[in-house]
């Protein structure tokens, strides 16, 4: 199995005035997997049935937006970890800040051990890839022929 990427130009986001394109790797995706399949793939592991995995996923979400709506940060041992993070307009001093200047609560994800250990460079294969907008291209080309 490898992590399947292209190379896409872009401009140096620590240059941006330059105009001068660098180029990065960019994951590809090969799929997705959701949550009916891992249910199915964690009930064969374990004694529990689909259902029952389904159920525990269902309530640790709903765990999760409680406990992060209670200012809390949510702790999954080897998974990682969540926290609220704020978006917000600045204000002129500490005074007159108000949090109606609040523009956007989003999640953080921190992953744990267990998760880090795997994304370990060491760890990984590579696979280079075409870009989607070049596969794009090459349809459209291929399709205008007909």
């Amino acid at each position: 199995m490898a992590i399947n990427y292209c190379v896409v130009g872009m401009q140096n986001p620590l240059d941006r005035e330059s105009g001068e394109i660098k180029y990065y790797p960019k994951a590809q995706a090969t799929g997705s997997v959701g949550i009916n399949e891992l249910a199915e793939e964690i009930s064969y592991a374990t004694t529990l049935t689909d259902g029952d995995v389904l159920n525990v996923i269902r309530a640790l979400v709903k765990r999760i937006n409680m406990h992060i709506a209670n200012g809390q940060i949510v702790k999954l041992e080897n998974l990682g970890s969540f926290q609220a993070q704020l978006q917000s307009h600045g204000s002129a001093t500490e005074d007159t800040y108000s949090p109606s200047l609040i523009r956007k609560v989003t999640l953080q994800f921190r992953p744990g051990i267990g998760l880090k250990g795997q994304l370990n460079k060491e760890n990984l294969t590579f696979k280079k890839v075409p870009s989607l907008k070049s596969l794009k291209k090459q349809e459209e080309d291929e399709g205008g022929l007909e």
